[in-house]
């Protein structure tokens, strides 16, 4: 009997383990699925992504710099960036485009928020005439036409003589974080460019923050002196020699008279020691 029992327990045992078996390897053969669709799908979204990622720098922010002059800090930065085919097919029709350069200092601060004593911005329009067949800039009340779209591009691209902030709004002799930027100002387009624009690539052109310390210097206070030092000092006066007296001259009857004599005097004296007494006669 106890043999038989021993039978029976045995083939239980055996299914058992094949149907843990079966289940691990379902699993396994799940899991391995699932991996190979998140492969799938992983590849796919780069593969979407690829065309964003690779124009994701379209405008690139090549030098910045800031200049003192006249008592104010100008900016000098150049960008570099080619306009897409989209873009200037739309210029061509009369639509313009408005390009904004950014600007922003700011200085850190370990007990508070950092310290943005400038945040300034600066519009640049690019339209075309058809009449004309010119191009032109328009920006802070200036306007410049241009023959050829490479060049207006340029003028664009080289940002020169933008006095950003005053003498006033910074601190002598502190170290400041300076940011720039340019990028293609979407809002002033017309409405059914704008939403063109939000599934189009191309028009949104814009270049990340460049970012550089700029150190404000102390010299900025210093005034000339108004009289240098160990200078020779200006030259004194001739002092004129004192009047000759004056000749005597014999007329007839034996009458003796005074007869002054003539005088050279330089023209470089006073007119004070120009005068002379007049000549008294002798009895």
């Amino acid at each position: 009997m106890p043999s038989t029992l021993r039978l029976s327990v045995l083939p239980a045992l055996g299914d058992n383990a094949r149907a843990s078996s079966a289940l691990h390897g379902g699993r396994a053969a799940l899991w391995r699925a699932l991996l190979r669709t998140a492969r799938q799908a992983g590849l796919a979204l780069l593969l979407a992504l690829l065309p964003v990622l690779t124009q994701a720098d379209v405008i690139e922010a090549s030098d910045a710099r800031i200049d003192y002059q006249d008592g104010g800090f100008e900016l000098a930065a150049n960008f570099e960036f080619d306009l897409p085919a989209p873009l200037e097919d739309a210029l061509n029709k009369g639509i313009s485009l408005y390009f904004v350069v950014d600007f922003q200092l700011s200085r850190p601060r370990w007990y508070w928020f950092d310290e943005k004593p400038v945040n300034t911005s600066r519009n640049i329009r690019l339209s075309y005439h058809p009449l004309t067949r010119q191009y032109r800039i328009s920006t802070g009340g200036l306007q410049l036409p241009f023959t050829r779209l490479k060049a207006a591009l340029q003028f664009i691209q080289r940002v020169r003589g933008w006095r950003v902030f005053e003498r006033n709004a910074v601190r002598l002799g502190e170290t400041y974080q300076a940011e720039v930027r340019m990028r293609l100002d979407l809002t002033q387009l017309p409405k059914p460019f704008q939403i063109n624009a939000v599934n189009t690539r191309d028009w949104n052109l814009a270049s990340d923050w460049r970012r550089f310390n700029y150190t404000v210097p102390t010299e900025l206070n210093a005034v000339p002196p108004a009289s240098v030092p160990g200078a020779a000092p200006a030259p004194a006066l001739p002092v004129p020699a004192p009047a000759a007296p004056a000749a005597s001259a014999t007329v007839s009857g034996g009458e003796t008279r005074a007869q002054p004599l003539s005088q050279t005097v330089s023209t470089a004296l006073s007119p004070a020691l120009l005068v002379q007494p007049p000549a008294q006669s002798q009895p």
